[in-house]
């Protein structure tokens, strides 16, 4: 015969155990919210950083600008049609440009926060058409420049060489067109003659400093891109490299690109195409941020903490010991605590050593009170075995980005199944 008072209190105590993991919630979201906040004040401080050691860089050219009159348009004060000179550029692209990039990575720091920035060693190698054969017979090549465009110019180290046929150009801040892209960099003027040459060569050579990652404009028509650094997790992104090699020493990755991934000419007249198109760019990959796994491991603190419950009011009714809410209660609010730990810890440690100090600091003050609650030492090593276990679980679900949630599904279910197995003589044990 079924004791209904047993089962009643067997009803009343699941229903509360679901009641407190839900009011649990209140102080996890306090911690999701702190998490937010240390997670934007990092991501402010790798902007602040960037700002003053180097944006993200685009590098953009060589070109070649000839400045060329030209009229427009315009209104008068009594409103009347009227043309007035203005003076427009041609820019030239280069037929052939190669582009060879080092990264050099290392961590800044800025109190507790760290971020990964970069020293370049960049060299531009090409060759430009015949003037002649580009430039419209009503522009007369005049006072050339050739230019480099990039983005954060107050983070160029060193320009150690810009050389066109043979000369070495006197350059100066600014490109001196308006066209985005190439609006911000360095160029100078070229002194010789140009227009008897079939092929006009160049070679740069140029330190400089960013953060995040690199862009380089497929401004040749033909194209072929190199860039390598001793960093591990490189994120490529654009066109994609047509070889890569990535191991313990870094990467490197080679692009073979042509002109026709763009949609605009070798020559256009400043100001009127989106030159930005068909880049081909590389980050610095940092992989999940230690803020990033503390938010997803919050994600799966209802579940966990609906089963340590559990596993709890396992140990009472197989101990016959009885366990207090109060004390239901005190386990619940221990395990809000480890995430609010492994946020705290990871900010000065290894998310590694952050996580396994986290865990000790929760299990292992839960099993001696578990110990302490049943009289038993056996369930205090059960409740060790059980939190080790999710946790190392969790553990393997956050390390695991890309397989994260079929893993943590399986490795769940497996829990389950456990769960299952030690619960099936729970029907017995409410029964007379």
């Amino acid at each position: 015969m079924i004791n209904l008072k047993k089962n009643n209190s067997l009803v009343r105590k699941i229903g509360f155990l679901f009641v407190l993991a839900i009011l649990l919630q209140i102080p996890i979201f306090f911690i999701h919210t702190i998490v937010d906040d240390r997670g934007y004040s990092y991501n402010n401080m790798v902007e602040e950083i960037g700002n003053e050691w180097g944006r993200k860089q685009t590098i953009a050219g060589v070109f070649l600008t000839i400045p060329f009159d030209d009229s427009e348009i315009y209104y008068d004060n009594s409103g009347k049609e009227a043309k007035r000179k203005i003076t427009k550029n041609l820019v030239i692209l280069p037929d052939d440009l190669k582009v060879k990039v080092y990264l050099k990575d290392e961590v800044r720091e800025r109190g507790i926060y760290k971020t990964t920035v970069y020293n370049g060693d960049i060299i531009l190698e090409g060759s430009f058409p015949s003037i002649r054969k580009v430039v419209p017979a009503n522009i007369f090549p005049y006072n050339i420049g050739v230019g480099l465009g990039i983005t954060d110019t107050k983070s160029i180290m060193k320009v150690e060489e810009f050389i066109v046929e043979g000369e070495n150009i006197e350059l100066e801040s600014g490109t001196g067109v308006t066209q985005q892209g190439i609006n911000t960099g360095i160029s100078g003027t070229i002194r010789q003659n140009l227009n008897q040459k079939e092929k006009i060569n160049f070679s740069v050579k140029l330190s400089l400093r960013g953060n995040e990652g690199i862009n380089i404009l497929p401004f040749g028509k033909n194209n072929h891109f190199e860039v390598s650094s001793s960093w591990k997790a490189p994120k490529f992104y654009g066109i994609l490299p047509s070889a890569k090699v990535i191991d313990e020493n870094g990467f490197k990755a080679e692009w073979e690109v042509s002109s026709f991934v763009r949609n605009y000419k070798q020559s256009f007249v400043d100001g009127f195409y989106d030159i930005t198109e068909g880049k081909i760019g590389v980050d610095l990959y940092e992989g999940v941020t230690h803020y990033r796994q503390v938010m997803r491991a919050v994600k799966y603190s209802m579940l966990f903490i609906l089963l340590s419950l559990f596993v709890v009011y396992i140990f009472e009714v197989t101990s016959k010991r009885f366990t207090h809410y109060v004390q239901y209660g005190v386990v619940g609010f221990s395990l809000t605590m480890f995430y609010l730990v492994l946020l705290s810890m990871s900010e000065y440690f290894s998310f590694g050593l952050a996580y396994i100090i986290a865990t000790l600091m929760v299990v292992i003050p839960n099993s001696l009170y578990i110990k302490a609650v049943t009289k038993n030492s056996r369930y205090g090593v059960g409740m060790l075995v059980f939190l080790s276990g999710i946790y190392a679980v969790l553990y393997s679900i956050l390390k695991m980005e890309q397989y994260a949630l079929i893993t943590g599904t399986l490795l769940l279910m497996l829990v389950l199944y456990v769960m299952m197995y030690i619960t099936r003589n729970i029907e017995v044990l409410k029964e007379d």
